[in-house]
């Protein structure tokens, strides 16, 4: 049971999720949500044709015109109301301490995100996530795996969340840690290994970092999208 201070917390906060076909987990994550009413919920949708619409009422649904992780997500935090936004994937596994967590920490900080907990039992997962927390505390960058939360005030300070096809999490990171350290949770929110269960763990691995490697050298988001989900 969510202590007072976190569930006047929650009412803080809009939780934005993009789509494209991911009807079955993001029924999964709805049916989560749906526990703490005190949440504003967006969806936003790149086009799916698995109608996600269909899955409940209790959450805003938004048509975006182009898919693209940033384009969905910098359109759903245009639709949300609330002073904090918290960004999660269609496939985020959320548990109550996840939510716990939030809704007491953001009287306290400007930005953060979670260690995070994949949902596979291979020893290379564990590497992964070990490497992906451990990475992102050095670094101050984050990925959207991660549930990145932010202030709408220091969205605002960046220009806005970026409104790009792919990499938009390290985008807004670099932006963001020049003013204040991400809060690092750690109550570990979970994360499907879908992806790597569909193109193999090492494969996935080099594939992500290549691009991120690439992006960094100036590698345009557009062709890094059209790349990375023709492999999909």
């Amino acid at each position: 049971m969510l202590s007072e201070r976190a569930q006047a917390g929650l009412s803080k906060i809009a939780v934005v999720v993009s789509v494209l076909n991911d009807r079955d987990p993001l029924s999964q994550l709805l049916t989560t949500l749906a526990r703490y009413p005190e949440l504003e919920l967006i969806v936003v949708d790149g086009g799916s044709s698995d109608s996600p619409h269909e899955i409940t009422s209790s959450a805003t649904f938004v048509q975006a015109t182009k898919p693209g992780r940033g384009v969905q997500v910098a359109l759903g935090i245009r639709h949300t109301t609330r002073e904090w936004i918290w960004v999660l994937h269609a496939d985020s596994v959320v548990q109550e301490e996840n939510v716990e967590s939030i809704g007491t920490v953001i009287n306290q900080v400007r930005w953060g995100r979670f260690d995070v907990s994949l949902d596979g039992s291979r020893w290379e997962y564990r590497m992964i996530e070990t490497l992906m927390n451990l990475r992102s505390r050095l670094s101050s960058i984050c990925t959207g795996d991660q549930g990145m939360f932010f202030q709408r005030d220091i969205l605002k300070e960046i220009g806005g969340f970026p409104d790009q096809s792919l990499m938009e999490d390290v985008e807004a990171s670099k932006h963001l840690r020049k003013l204040a350290k991400p809060f690092c949770c750690t109550s570990r929110l979970g994360v499907s290994t879908r992806k790597w269960e569909a193109d193999g763990v090492f494969r996935t691995v080099f594939r992500m970092w290549s691009f991120r490697i690439r992006y960094y050298f100036g590698a345009s988001p557009d062709v890094l999208y059209s790349e990375y989900y023709r492999h999909r």
